[in-house]
């Protein structure tokens, strides 16, 4: 006996609410990286315009796939977000999506800087013991 393929299963109101949420939350927390990738791409394409002898610094191919992906995952997330709000929406009428998506991108928001702090953190720590040892010793 082969086993039947699942049927997609209706998801309640709920869920589908705590979808929205979480997918407004995604999104909130991706779109800073996405923008900040993009920009630095724009920043090495611009910086890399300057006059001399030396031969001209290319583009980082691996920049610009981080924003590529970074873009191609957002656009992935918009479009079950808007799937998700459509089916809650027929499920329920005046169902309240942006309050609940305008959260969720808050709150993405708000992970994602104290991400972004706390690797910086990590950063500055590590570039001072690394100059500490470089000196030889504490700096005095």
């Amino acid at each position: 006996m082969a086993p039947e393929l699942a049927a997609e299963i209706p998801l309640s109101t709920e869920r589908l609410r705590l979808a929205v949420t979480g997918l407004g939350g995604i999104a909130g927390a991706l779109v800073l990286p996405m923008l900040s990738s993009w920009l630095g791409l724009l920043m090495q394409l611009l910086e890399g315009d300057r006059g001399g002898l030396g031969p001209r610094p290319r583009l980082s191919g691996l920049s610009a796939l981080k924003a590529l992906a970074l873009t191609v995952l957002l656009a992935f997330i918009a479009v079950n977000w808007q799937k998700a709000a459509g089916e809650l929406r027929q499920m329920q009428a005046e169902a309240p999506i942006l309050g609940s998506t305008l959260a969720g991108f808050g709150v993405g928001l708000v992970f994602w800087a104290i991400y972004a702090l706390g690797i910086s953190s990590l950063r500055a720590d590590f570039e001072r013991a690394r100059l500490s040892r470089r000196i030889g010793g504490l700096l005095r």
